[in-house]
């Protein structure tokens, strides 16, 4: 090469420097005019844009009642499309406020058996966020739990608040009842939630159903949904009592069920068996269903207990025999009840008796009896012979002057069941006009199914 292209060789490299050099200091001036412009899009908007000017706490609050995806109450799921997710890409404002809320992220729905790579890390990410804040996990999907998912709530199981559990049993899996428990420590768990997806019952073993209840001393809410357990193989004779002093709600087996052949069928026994073994003393509402302890347990139950109950939704079946004095030293234990729901199932074809007869001549006899009941709801889903002289007696009493607190509502509800026919069940002429004097009183009443036929 010789030495005057070697000069052109040199200057252009240089001129080719120059412009580089040029070209940086025009991406720092256009990146500073972008910052000012950014900046001052910033102080505009605070203009623009009300939600700027409200106080910072009050910017979380909102960010708190977005919902999620799915059905109302449901936590959101670990997607980018949802909430809290999507609130960070929608600006920088929205971002720090995302970000700087604990409570949008102590709140998760997952599936047992996830999909995708960064599933787990996902979920830590989402946990971290929460910061210190105790966490809400809703689990979906199958008793098969993946490995991942397992660590999440082995790691985590200490920090849940509130555990729901929405699966489809399978046999040939180990019961999530055991999963749950190996979980860790379940200290700081407060509402637990066990409602398989499926129609069929679950049936465990009782010892498990205690031993989670006991490895959970805070709790203060617990639904076992169609839960039930099997009093063959192992036997109960040998289980041992438990106290639980913190807990306020229980529900147990499924609440309301409509279909009387659950009764014609040997299911075997209804979770409600737990309360053979249960001390509840701080609990306030009570709801069981297929109650197939006899009602000496379950005074045995409220003399134990003493709780102070205000809410009790309870399924009888009958004619098991509820005696007028088993039924008055029932009712005399729960001083504070505000709400009394009762539903009959018949244990075979043909019963024709009225078996809420003993709650009414019960209720009828003082006002010391749930001296404060408000609410007196009677369910049957089939036609019963109803007492409505005596009922009526009973609901002048409970609205005379001199009873602590007049009852407010009363319903008899049919429960629509196959085609019956329900045009006969209405009351006579002169038993309505009876009940309208007390509508008229202020007193609720609907008798019948979804249109009321007084």
């Amino acid at each position: 090469m010789s030495e005057s292209q070697t000069l052109s060789v040199a200057q252009l490299q240089a001129h080719i420097d120059d412009l580089n050099s040029a070209i940086e200091a025009q991406k720092l001036v256009l990146n500073d005019l972008m910052t000012r412009r950014s900046e001052f899009q910033r102080r505009l908007n605070g203009f623009l844009d009300p939600m700027t000017r409200l106080p910072f706490e009050i910017q979380c609050l909102i960010f708190l009642q977005v919902p999620a995806d799915d059905a109302e109450d449901c936590p959101p799921k670990p997607a980018s499309s949802s909430p809290p997710m999507a609130l960070l890409n929608v600006c920088r404002l929205w971002r720090d406020i995302a970000l700087s809320t604990p409570a949008l992220w102590a709140k998760l729905q997952m599936d047992s058996l996830p999909r995708g790579p960064n599933f787990s890390e996902l979920c830590k990410l989402w946990f971290e966020r929460a910061r210190t804040l105790p966490l809400s996990l809703m689990l979906n999907g199958s008793s098969r739990l993946e490995q991942s998912v397992q660590d999440l709530m082995t790691q985590y199981g200490p920090r849940l608040e509130e555990l729901r559990l929405h699966l489809l049993f399978e046999e040939t899996e180990r019961p999530y009842v055991s999963w749950v428990r190996d979980a860790g420590s379940l200290s700081s768990l407060k509402a637990l939630s066990i409602d398989p997806t499926d129609d069929e019952p679950y049936y465990g073993d009782m010892r498990e159903w205690l031993g989670l209840l006991r490895d959970a001393p805070a709790l203060s809410l617990c639904t076992l949904s169609n839960v039930f357990y099997e009093q063959g193989g192992n036997g109960d004779g040998d289980l041992n009592s438990l106290t639980l002093r913190s807990l306020r709600i229980l529900r147990l087996g499924k609440p309301h069920a409509n279909d009387a052949m659950n009764f014609l069928n040997d299911r075997g026994s209804s979770s409600v068996i737990m309360l053979r073994y249960l001390t509840l003393p701080a609990l306030k509402t009570l709801t069981v269903s297929e109650l197939d302890i006899t009602n000496e347990e379950f005074l045995s139950f409220l003399l134990r207990s003493s709780p102070p109950l205000e809410s009790v939704e309870m399924t009888l079946s009958f004619p098991n025999s509820w005696p007028d004095s088993v039924v008055s030293r029932c009712l005399r234990l729960m001083p504070m009840l505000t709400t009394l729901d009762l539903v009959a199932l018949p244990r075979h074809y043909g019963v024709l008796t009225d078996p809420f007869l003993p709650f009414i001549e019960v209720l009828s006899t003082s006002h010391d009896v749930v001296p404060k009941l408000r609410q007196l709801i009677f369910r049957t889903d089939i036609p019963v012979t109803v007492h409505y002289d005596e009922l009526l007696r009973m609901l002048q009493f409970r609205r005379l002057a001199s009873c602590p607190t007049p009852l407010e509502r009363f319903e008899l509800r049919f429960i629509e069941y196959w085609n019956h026919d329900y045009s006969p069940d209405i009351p006579p002429e002169d038993v309505r006009f009876r009940l309208w004097q007390l509508t008229m009183d202020g007193l609720k009443i609907h008798i019948g199914h979804t249109q009321n036929l007084v």
